[in-house]
């Protein structure tokens, strides 16, 4: 029996004690280590939310996000050193279950901490009224951070944000990836990008499909709402030129780019935080 192939993410890592003095490193490292599926945001953006969920200066946090990836582990790892529960949502139900056992034999293995006891994952949208965000008002828990990740429309993001609000904490961090899209209903680059697969003609993005930036609009309607409304200065926007990340998987990313999926020149804001109250 090949017992090693039964742990493939069981590697001897740092210390504990290494662990908590350079969490990022430990980070990133853990990262590496998942299949370009489950790889989706750059390095520096999973640092990012590590650092942003520090600014909170909050023991025992509870963390949201929609969709599911590298930023799971980001989130899990802040849980595992700092305390707090965290709860996503992801209709890929295969795909919690694989995070689970990353995290199982990596971080959860090193740090001496069970993932079932600080995650929870719904395989549902996170948008429905009997099982997504909103249920944690039923279960009387206040959410201090999500992580924006899903279907990325202006729309979806939206309405999200306000599933959100209904169980917020006073106090709350918001954080987006592809903040730069400008996608109001349909994204058009996913469409294409399955329409090309399938060897039929690409589709033009209608105008009434544009919306401004999503970290504009959703800056403009934060600030409509609250009294104070921060932007993040983010670990990010100080690092993104220099990511391997993006050079590794550059074969992938030329397409992206092509069907309008990943567009260089606004890479900037691929990554946005806000902080609100």
């Amino acid at each position: 029996m090949d017992i090693a192939k039964y742990y493939m993410y069981d590697f001897n890592f740092e210390n504990k004690k290494n662990i908590k003095k350079n969490p990022e490193k430990f980070l990133i490292f853990v990262k590496r280590l998942l299949p370009r599926w489950a790889n989706g945001i750059p390095d520096s953006e999973c640092v990012a939310i590590f650092k942003t969920l520090k600014k909170m200066n909050k023991k025992k946090l509870t963390l949201l996000e929609t969709g599911s990836g590298a930023s799971t582990l980001a989130m899990f790892l802040y849980c595992a050193l700092y305390g707090g529960k965290m709860y996503s949502w992801d209709t890929n139900a295969s795909k919690g279950s694989f995070l689970r056992s990353v995290i199982s034999e990596s971080i959860g293995r090193i740090l001496d901490i069970d993932v079932n006891r600080v995650w929870t994952f719904i395989p549902f949208n996170s948008t429905d009224p009997n099982i997504g965000i909103r249920v944690l008002k039923e279960l009387n828990i206040k959410a201090d951070f999500c992580f924006f990740d899903s279907w990325h429309t202006l729309d979806q993001v939206l309405l999200e944000l306000k599933e959100f609000e209904t169980v917020a904490s006073s106090k709350f961090i918001l954080a987006f990836d592809d903040a730069y899209y400008t996608k109001k209903r349909f994204n058009y680059s996913y469409i294409n990008m399955l329409r090309t697969k399938l060897g039929l003609k690409l589709l033009k993005e209608p105008s009434y499909n544009i919306s401004k930036p999503f970290y504009v609009e959703i800056e403009n309607y934060l600030k409509l709402k609250y009294k104070k409304v921060k932007k993040i200065k983010d670990y990010y926007k100080q690092n993104y030129k220099k990511d391997i990340f993006f050079e590794y998987f550059s074969s992938d990313r030329k397409f992206m780019n092509k069907m309008g999926m990943e567009e260089k020149k606004k890479l900037k804001h691929r990554f946005d935080a806000f902080i609100v109250g």
